[in-house]
């Protein structure tokens, strides 16, 4: 996000990123150790299901589960049209997502990583992490920047923890693992006393958040010029 962004969310907890990291630790030390486990509940029962901070020796599996869990998603599919771009280009774009969320320590997993949740800490902190180049035409880069202006002008000022992305590999949906990795942050943010909030862009995510108390704040859609994108939603889980 922009520095133009990180201004908005206000001088409270962005002028102390030390603090931030501090805090955020210190409430991961009680809720997310490096591997707890929980009861994910899905649509075959409950079971047990082990869950951790990912490392960088997952980037692979993480990357893996992103890509598959996306592949039909309306907005990486506005940016990666062409499928052999998808198959090649976007998990690139994807690692380095990974890593950016390593070098903040909120990337959960579960222990093979066939669920991840990647979240973004209270003020958005700017962090360096390792990246792959990648040269994307302009029509793309275009569409990032649609993006980027629109989840600023949509995206609560007060902090918040961001649920970035959350994926689950297809072959291993509907067990639960999502809900129960989304609820070691929620733990986090409550004791923090801060809300949390996404981005959505199907309806049926929009019911499946709602079910784990996200509530609709705004809409809106992608577009540059002429081209219309996806319709976005942004949700907000107030602090419980």
């Amino acid at each position: 996000m922009s520095r133009d962004f990180a201004s908005r969310i206000g001088t409270d907890l962005r002028d102390r990123p030390g603090e931030i990291a501090a805090r955020t630790a210190r409430s991961s030390t009680v809720v997310a150790p490096p591997a707890v486990a929980a009861r994910a509940h899905g649509d075959y029962g409950a079971a047990m299901v082990t869950l951790r901070l990912a490392t960088p020796a997952d980037v692979g599996r993480v990357t893996t589960t992103f890509h598959r869990a996306f592949t039909d998603d309306p907005v990486l599919r506005w940016f990666f049209v062409d499928d052999d771009e998808y198959a090649t280009v976007a998990p690139v774009a994807m690692r380095n997502m990974a890593r950016r969320f390593l070098a903040t320590d909120t990337l959960w997993c579960t222990d093979d990583a066939v669920a991840i949740a990647c979240w973004v800490p209270p003020g958005r902190p700017e962090v360096e992490a390792e990246t792959e180049a990648i040269d994307h035409p302009a029509w793309r880069l275009a569409r990032f920047a649609s993006m980027g202006v629109m989840r600023a002008e949509h995206t609560p000022d007060e902090p918040h923890w961001y649920l970035n992305v959350l994926a689950t590999h297809p072959d291993w949906q509907r067990q639960g693992h999502a809900g129960a990795l989304m609820a070691q942050v929620f733990e986090i943010a409550d004791d923090m006393g801060l809300p949390c909030y996404l981005e959505t862009e199907t309806e049926v995510n929009v019911a499946y958040y709602r079910h784990h108390g996200f509530e609709v704040r705004s809409e809106w859609d992608l577009s540059v010029g002429d081209d219309i994108g996806p319709h976005m939603w942004g949700m907000l889980r107030p602090v419980r």
